[in-house]
């Protein structure tokens, strides 16, 4: 696997973690029999794809954390020892990840033995142990079945093992010990293009095991790399030479400002095969000096001929400024600003003329707005007098008169308007006494007309229509011009002469009738339709009807408040049961669930918190593999 792609999971996987903040960690040590844990390792594999290789230091201590959702292997191996594996599944089920996603650790102590030849070790290249999320415990456990049936077999494998071991004797093992360690290193070096190394460790490799052919054959290769490397340094080290010579030639040129010369000696040294960027980056440099020379140079000649340009256009636009030309002058200011060379001044001279024109301009609006003000302000003055809005025509004119205090017109007007008020008044008031009589006498009429119309309208609603046919026609009788009486006493008229009324006292005698029905076989929810159905035919008892509706509310209340207990209880009874069989987990999501019935319950919650404080005290399993 790539770096990068190595990079790019490991990424994968801790950026999920971060998110969730949920895993298993698993910790322990690795044992290797009768010698050091330096130089093993765990290999970690996330759903069949290469994700660590972490090296064990001299103590085997090792910590891991595996997110959830996930199968994971894990290879513990040393070179010359039997390699063991453990399976690891952490899926868990949505509803205990949102409940309670702490699990306690895992730990392993894993013990090593060494490879012995001619003994079949194939039952380890299968897992040895297979650990995973157990529902009824809420807590990841080994695989008993199959830990059951590899015990004996791993048992067998491993009791060989020791004793082939016993038999070579102490002697044997630490040649076998040496022998494994020493290849093993060999190919370590051989990798990292040590070769010396290499060839010195396989060479005593070989001394324990002269028979090992292979050994011989990986230390010629070796040696051939080593010659070849030689051989490629001498080359090298005479090109470094010359390159040596070429860059400090360059680099004394450079400093003494001898460029053409400096930039061929880089050139020479960038032909030569080294991999240095150096001479590039001078050549680079020198480059930027001789371009950033020339233009200096240009910027030069080009800056004296916009001084000699800039003093003739400020001399032309002078002399029309003085002259009062400021359009001319202005376009000259700004073809001198146009040259970028001294700013301020044609600035300033711009920003003068701007200011002539501002002030000019505004003398001429000030004197527009007066007499536009002055005008308005008179023509709707003598709208408003013509109108005979006479108070407002002498504000109107007042204002006038303060725009333009030396017009006679104002003055004339107001006194007219004021005169006309005078009189307009006297008039006003005599005609709001002759009102307000009138008024008052309407109002103590209608006053008298809608108490009738009230009493009238109470005795129709209530089908009282007699009543309402009387104070009807009383109301009408006042003579206040409204057709609301005649209209009633028409429609009390018709009722009468029509069956339709009684109609309607039948079905309200039906409804209410059916609704006594249901009330009495208990049937709450039909008795209030009914109830309900005979209100709207006909306000006829009324107090009585809406009395027995809230009276089948409160049955109603009451058979769903049963319902919700009896529903309660069997959340209750599920939870207690599983709490019994210590299925904690399951019993959780029972008690919760009667919570959700009975939000402040204080059982539930009692329970639920004993629950959880078991869950909480799930502590950390340790196996020895």
């Amino acid at each position: 696997m790539s770096m990068n792609k190595y990079i790019f999971l490991w990424l994968c996987l801790c950026f999920s973690q971060i998110l969730s903040a949920q895993f298993l960690n698993v910790n322990g040590s690795l044992v290797i029999d009768n010698a050091s844990s330096e130089g093993a390792r765990i290999v970690v594999l996330r759903n069949n794809i290469e994700l660590e290789k972490r090296e064990i230091g001299k103590r085997g201590r090792f910590d891991l954390k595996f997110g959830l959702g996930a199968d994971y292997r894990l290879f513990f191996e040393k070179d010359g020892y039997v390699t063991k594996i453990v399976n690891i599944n952490t899926d868990v089920p949505d509803e205990i990840i949102q409940s309670n996603p702490d699990f306690p650790p895992v730990k392993l102590i894993v013990t090593l033995l060494p490879q012995v030849e001619g003994i079949d070790l194939s039952i380890f290249d299968q897992a040895i142990a297979n650990l995973n999320y157990n529902y009824e415990l809420d807590d990841f456990t080994f695989d008993k079945e199959y830990s059951a049936k590899m015990k004996d077999r791993i048992a067998k494998t491993e009791q060989e093992i020791r004793r082939v071991l016993a038999q070579k004797g102490s002697e044997a093992l630490a040649r076998e010990q040496l022998f494994a360690q020493l290849t093993g290193k060999g190919e370590h070096s051989f990798t990292q293009h040590h070769w010396q190394e290499a060839i010195e460790h396989w060479t005593k490799a070989l001394q324990i095991k002269p028979d090992k052919k292979e050994l011989e054959e990986k230390i010629a290769i070796a040696q051939k790399e080593y010659e070849r490397e030689e051989a490629e340094k001498s080359v090298a080290a005479q090109n470094a030479r010359t390159y040596r010579m070429l860059i400090a030639s360059g680099d004394s040129l450079l400093a003494v400002k001898n460029y053409d010369a400096s930039k061929e000696k880089f050139i020479m040294a960038k032909a030569l095969p080294l991999a240095d960027e150096y001479p590039s980056q001078k050549i680079t440099e020198i480059d930027a000096i001789l371009d950033r020379l020339a233009k200096e140079k240009q910027a030069e000649a080009d800056l004296q001929a916009r001084i000699v340009k800039y003093k003739q256009i400020i001399a032309e636009a002078d002399r029309e400024f003085h002259q009062k030309n400021y359009d001319t002058a202005e376009s000259k200011y700004q073809e001198a600003l146009s040259l970028n060379y001294e700013k301020q001044y044609p600035e300033n001279q711009l920003k003068t003329i701007t200011a002539i024109r501002k002030e000019e301009s505004d003398k001429q609006k000030q004197e527009a707005i007066l007499i536009a003000r002055y005008n308005k302000l008179i023509s709707s003055a003598d709208n408003s007098f013509n109108n005979k809005a006479y108070e407002e025509a002498v504000g109107l004119y007042t204002q006038a008169l303060s725009v333009k205090p030396a017009e006679s017109y104002p003055k004339e007007r107001i006194a007219q308007a004021e005169e006309a008020l005078k009189l307009l008044r006297q008039q006003q008031q005599e005609e709001a006494a002759r009102k307000q009589q009138e008024e008052l006498q309407k109002a103590q009429l209608m006053a008298q007309y809608k108490q009738i119309i009230a009493e009238a309208d109470a005795a129709f609603k209530t089908e009282n229509y007699a009543i309402a046919r009387t104070r009807y026609t009383e109301a009408d009788q006042l003579q206040t011009g409204e057709s609301y009486p005649k209209n009633k006493i028409k429609e009390i008229d018709n009722i009468f002469n029509s069956g339709k009324y009684k109609q309607r006292l039948t079905e309200f005698n039906h409804n209410k009738k059916l609704a006594e029905q249901a009330l009495s076989e208990k049937n709450y929810a039909g008795a209030k339709v009914y109830y309900e159905k005979a209100a709207s035919i006909l306000p006829i008892d009324k107090e009585e009807i809406q009395k027995k509706i809230t009276e089948v509310n409160k049955l109603i209340e009451a058979e769903r408040l049963a319902l919700q207990n009896k529903e309660y209880q069997n959340q209750i009874d599920k939870a207690n049961q599983a709490y019994k069989e210590k299925s904690y987990a399951i019993a959780k999501f029972y008690y919760q669930k009667a919570l959700e019935i009975k939000k402040d319950d204080r059982y539930a919650k009692e329970k639920l918190g004993e629950v959880e404080k078991l869950i909480n005290e799930r502590t950390e399993k340790t196996v020895e593999l």
